[in-house]
C-alpha cells in the first residue's frame, strides 16, 4: 500500500482470494481481517485515504454472502467499498475435470439443453431458477443498500469428453450467457475469469468466439 499509494483511482485494491470462511465464527475471524486491511491501507495516505477497496464474501460465496455476512467494515472513506463474489455454480458443470466422490461432472446445464443420449449428465440443481435467486439476493443485499458488488471471478468452460456435444457446447455458452445477463441485471458487475480458453494469452486470438458473442451481446457491446 506504502509503495503504490500515488497511483490513480484505476488501481483497487482488494484484501483476500476466496477467504474460506463457512461458520459464524470464522466469519468474525474474516471480518476482522478485513477491517485490518482497510485500516492498514488507509494509514498510508496519499491516494489510499479514497482509494476504493474490496472486501470478499466468506468463501466469495452468494449463499454465505447472506447467511453469514454480518455487514460492511468500517471506513474513513465515505463510499469507497466494494463487496465481491465468485461464481461457478454448480460446481460439477463449471469447476471439475473429473468424477469426485462427492458428485459426478455435469456436461449438460439449461432448461433446453439437457441431453437424452446422457441424462445422468444433466444438472441436477443449480440451474436458471438458481442464478435468478442468487443475483437477486445480491441486489436485495447489498446493491439496494448502496453498496457495490463485483462478481470478480465466473466462468464455464467447454470439455472434450461429453457424449452430445451439441447439447453440452450450448449448454456451456448458455451458462455463461445466462450468468452474465442476470448479474448485470441485477447491478452485479461480472468479470469473466479466463486463463487462456477464451483468449490466447500470447497471441490474443479469440479461442471461442461463440462465449465471446454471448457476453458482448448481452453487455450490449455488439
Amino acid at each position: 500500500a506504502t509503495h503504490l499509494r500515488n497511483f490513480d483511482e484505476r488501481l483497487i485494491f482488494a484484501g483476500a482470494n476466496e477467504p474460506p470462511a463457512d461458520t459464524a465464527e470464522k466469519m468474525s475471524v474474516l471480518k476482522y481481517y478485513h477491517q485490518t486491511f482497510i485500516d492498514a491501507v488507509r494509514s498510508t495516505g496519499g491516494k489510499n485515504a479514497y482509494r476504493t477497496l474490496i472486501v470478499q464474501s466468506p468463501n466469495t460465496s452468494t449463499e454465505y454472502a447472506v447467511s453469514l455476512w454480518t455487514g460492511m467494515p468500517t471506513d474513513t472513506a465515505t463510499n469507497r467499498l466494494m463487496f465481491e463474489i465468485h461464481y461457478y455454480t454448480p460446481s460439477q458443470f463449471a469447476i471439475i475435470s473429473e468424477d469426485q466422490s462427492w458428485g459426478k461432472m455435469f456436461y449438460y446445464w439449461g432448461k433446453d439443453n439437457h441431453s437424452t443420449i446422457e441424462p445422468d449428465r444433466n444438472a441436477t440443481w443449480g440451474e436458471e431458477d438458481y442464478v435468478d435467486q442468487q443475483m437477486l439476493a445480491m441486489k436485495t443485499h447489498f446493491v439496494d443498500q448502496g453498496i457495490p458488488v463485483i462478481m470478480g471471478e465466473y466462468g464455464a468452460w467447454r470439455k472434450t469428453t461429453p457424449l452430445d456435444l451439441p447439447k453440452h457446447n450450448a449448454s456451456v455458452t448458455y451458462w455463461n450467457k445466462y450468468v452474465t445477463q442476470q448479474a448485470l441485471a441485477n447491478g452485479v458487475v461480472p468479470f469473466l475469469w479466463d486463463t487462456g480458453s477464451l483468449i490466447d494469452r500470447t497471441t490474443l486470438a479469440v479461442k471461442d468466439t461463440d462465449i465471446l458473442d454471448a457476453l458482448l451481446t448481452t453487455a450490449g457491446k455488439k
